[in-house]
């Protein structure tokens, strides 16, 4: 079992995180750059600029920017194997028309991570600990439909949120963050949340966002101090999608 301090070492590094998904993001745009230049000066062959820019490498690019993010790589691994799964048969030439595989490959993708999260990442949230109760965590699926939640928990440690063609709001202006810092890991694809918390809470943003986002839009009250122990880090991944936080 994870003890506290592990818990909370594993969580408090957000500057390196940051530097890394900038450094991936520059070396996707100067390749692209590198691309583009060669196939206008005749040097590159169409054929391998259209395997370049074709859906199953926006898998693959897709998958990178989770690898890249250390909390999101077992999710970039599936990605990058659908991409070069789907990739090969184009390139070795086999007879049959990939762009019929787009739709079959994102949902076989989708589907695979959800299983695969709730195995290889179980220890951000303690599930085994006796004085955790149902209360104290999320773990809400929304799919072509939506949930919204009031958490007035008084030991609140965080929890899991998938929302694919859905939504998700949650009202937690009642609860009280425990003595570790509390983590919501969401993805959300073609998909939305909402969080709504106390004024005093300090919130640490570390989600990848591709074609999409997740702000923070609280309010600055110069009347409140802010907690040094009541920290939400919200993190994982946002694809054509988006999420916010609000104070009120």
């Amino acid at each position: 079992m994870k003890t506290i301090d592990s818990f909370k070492n594993k969580n408090k590094m957000p500057g390196k995180s940051n530097k890394d998904r900038r450094l991936g993001v520059g070396i996707i745009f100067i390749f692209i750059g590198a691309v583009l230049i060669l196939s206008n000066l005749g040097i590159m062959p169409p054929t391998l600029r259209h395997h370049i820019f074709s859906w199953q490498m926006i898998l693959i690019a897709i998958g990178l920017f989770g690898v890249v993010n250390n909390r999101n790589k077992t999710f970039g691994l599936i990605m990058i194997s659908a991409g070069v799964f789907f990739l090969l048969p184009g390139i070795l030439g086999f007879p049959y028309q990939m762009r019929h595989m787009f739709w079959p490959a994102v949902f076989l993708v989708i589907g695979a991570y959800i299983l695969l999260r709730r195995r290889v990442d179980p220890d951000d949230i303690d599930m085994m600990d006796s004085t955790v109760n149902d209360e104290d965590y999320i773990d809400d699926l929304n799919v072509f439909g939506g949930s919204k939640r009031t958490i007035s928990s008084a030991n609140f440690i965080g929890g899991r949120v998938t929302s694919f063609f859905g939504g998700s709001e949650y009202n937690m202006l009642a609860a009280n963050i425990s003595e570790r810092r509390a983590v919501i890991d969401v993805l959300t694809i073609f998909g939305g949340s909402k969080i709504t918390v106390p004024a005093d809470w300090q919130v640490q943003i570390d989600v990848i966002s591709i074609f999409g986002g997740f702000s923070d839009k609280r309010n600055t009250l110069p009347s409140i101090q802010m907690s040094l122990d009541k920290i939400l880090i919200i993190k994982g991944l946002v694809v054509f999608g988006g999420g916010e936080i609000r104070n009120m």
